[in-house]
């Protein structure tokens, strides 16, 4: 990690968390928060492909991580491209500075998420007290 590096890019990162939609009203969903604070450590433990796979993907989840990935690369490059792109980006470079360049902007992008509120979980959908 680059501390100077993650300074720098917490105000980026602030713009893109508004602009991707990750924040809604000055609210952040806390899944997003628990996304990304587990992204660096997927990066960590296994690959960043791997990390990039997972995030790039929808799936099952109820939240876009996708826009997360996506956040990443802006902070990065200052492009908006698709999740798609940026897994093949990390695909084609796959090296120590690409690596660490994705750690640092999530890292800046999970401190960014500290100027928003986290959403109020709505009880009468029945959404109180999940997972």
């Amino acid at each position: 990690m680059n501390k100077k590096q993650v300074n720098e890019w917490i105000p980026s990162a602030k713009k893109a968390v508004e602009e991707y939609g990750i924040a809604k009203n000055g609210e952040v969903d806390n899944k997003f928060r628990g996304y990304i604070s587990s992204f660096g450590a997927a990066v960590i433990l296994g690959s960043l492909k791997s990390a990039a796979a997972f995030m790039a993907n929808k799936g099952e989840s109820n939240v876009e991580r996708n826009l997360l990935i996506r956040a990443m690369y802006k902070i990065i490059n200052g492009e908006d491209i698709s999740s798609e792109e940026v897994f093949k980006y990390i695909c084609d470079n796959n090296n120590r500075k690409t690596k660490e360049d994705f750690i640092n902007a999530s890292i800046a992008l999970k401190l960014s998420l500290n100027y928003f509120e986290i959403a109020k979980k709505n009880n009468a959908a029945g959404t109180e007290g999940e997972a």
